[in-house]
């Protein structure tokens, strides 16, 4: 059945962004793979599509032509409808997709928490471009060299000095790390608060003390950068703390809740690499022999293909209610744990049997299956690991974290 046979929003949606990722992003992406660099003309041409820079914080209308009921009580369609296009631009290339929805790991923090004036403030760091004719990004800057899923152990620290913080520390595998024109930071402000005193703040790039660090080679999602950057006494008014000004309430808790929105689009994105490479399978089998006979006609390839058809379909429907449930301001920490966990290991299967099932053939450099392959083992890494996840989805059967 299809999802969306009673919502032709989200149909549209679907239908539009797979034609923009068939004949805009697939034609570029073992190019931008093999180059390990950034699509910026790609990404340029998205913001007509409403996939700008600044979409998390402007709301959807631009890309469904529907405003969001500004009622904070109301049910939404946000969540969904990100989960419902990551599938899509990263069923093209997840690399890619995250090259054109990178900015939206900052934007969703500063659109939960930020006041009206940190959001203007974060658009408008994000309005036009660069001395390269690159659109301006921004980047979420949250792990840390010796801090990845655990966030809670950040080292990072934010000093009151009158009214500003003082930042200190180093972040590491950071998305749009090296060419954001503004960061949100992730700090401690206040030890004695323990998790209530981390919190983020806005800022921008040229803040003196800010130098962007090396940019990372990666085995996957090559497409999209991932650098270091180092913060070296930069001083921020405290205007552009988000959550409040000296304010320790919600702290990490607000940024865990932050996690449980983008834990699913995250999923999508695995859904679309899984599928991708099903779906590259599927058509080598229908029109495919093994043995003089038909590869369609052999059970234990079509058993597989099974298979794969119900982890991904299985994959989609727990993103898509962890989205329903976000949209809908319910809880949503074990299913966006769950959503996230199964996805990945759904992308990681599917890549990997795809590999076997393919041969010798999928193993050169330049296949989008091998391709395919090497971006999937990042979906059990970002956004917390396969084993933290099933942490979080352990603690809501018992309340008790296991050790």
């Amino acid at each position: 059945m299809d999802l969306f046979h009673n919502n032709p929003l989200f149909s549209g949606v679907k239908q539009m962004l797979n034609a923009f990722a068939k004949q805009q992003i697939r034609p570029i992406a073992m190019k931008h793979d093999a180059e390990e660099s950034m699509p910026w003309g790609l990404m340029k041409s998205a913001g007509a599509l409403g996939l700008s820079q600044t979409a998390v914080v402007d709301g959807r209308k631009k890309l469904t032509g529907v405003e969001e009921d500004p009622d904070p009580k109301k049910p939404k369609q946000q969540a969904r409808l990100a989960v419902t296009g990551s599938e899509e631009l990263a069923w093209g290339c997840a690399g890619i997709c995250l090259a054109i929805g990178g900015s939206g790991l900052a934007a969703s923090p500063v659109s939960r928490m930020g006041t009206e004036e940190q959001k203007a403030e974060f658009k408008r760091l994000l309005t036009g471009e660069d001395e390269k004719g690159h659109v301006f990004v921004a980047a979420m800057a949250l792990s840390e060299p010796g801090t990845g899923s655990d966030i809670s152990g950040l080292k990072t620290v934010a000093t009151k000095d009158g009214n500003h913080y003082v930042i200190r520390g180093s972040k590491q595998w950071i998305t749009n790390g090296q060419s954001a024109n503004v960061y949100v930071v992730w700090a401690q402000t206040d030890a004695s608060a323990g998790r209530a005193g981390v919190r983020g703040f806005i800022v921008a790039r040229g803040t003196p003390g800010l130098v962007p660090g090396k940019k990372e080679t990666k085995l996957g999602i090559r497409a999209s950068e991932t650098a270091q950057v180092h913060f070296e006494d930069v001083r921020v008014h405290q205007d552009m703390m988000l959550g409040g000004s000296g304010e320790t309430t919600g702290g990490l808790a607000d940024t865990k809740k932050m996690l449980d929105s983008t834990r699913p689009v995250v999923a999508a994105q695995a859904v679309g690499i899984a599928r991708a490479a099903y779906e590259l399978l599927l058509e080598r089998v229908q029109g495919g022999s093994l043995n003089g006979t038909p590869m369609a006609t052999h059970q234990h390839i079509m058993f597989e293909l099974a298979e794969m058809n119900m982890e991904i379909t299985a994959s989609r429907m727990l993103a898509h209610r962890a989205a329903w449930l976000a949209d809908h301001h319910l809880e949503n920490v074990a299913e966006a744990s769950m959503a996230k966990a199964h996805a990945a290991r759904t992308a990681q299967w599917v890549t990997s049997r795809a590999m076997v099932l393919l041969g010798e053939e999928a193993l050169e450099p330049g296949h989008m299956v091998e391709k395919l392959y090497r971006d999937a083992k990042i979906y059990d890494i970002f956004e917390g690991t396969g084993q933290i996840q099933r942490r979080i989805i352990a603690k809501t059967l018992t309340g008790t974290n296991p050790t």
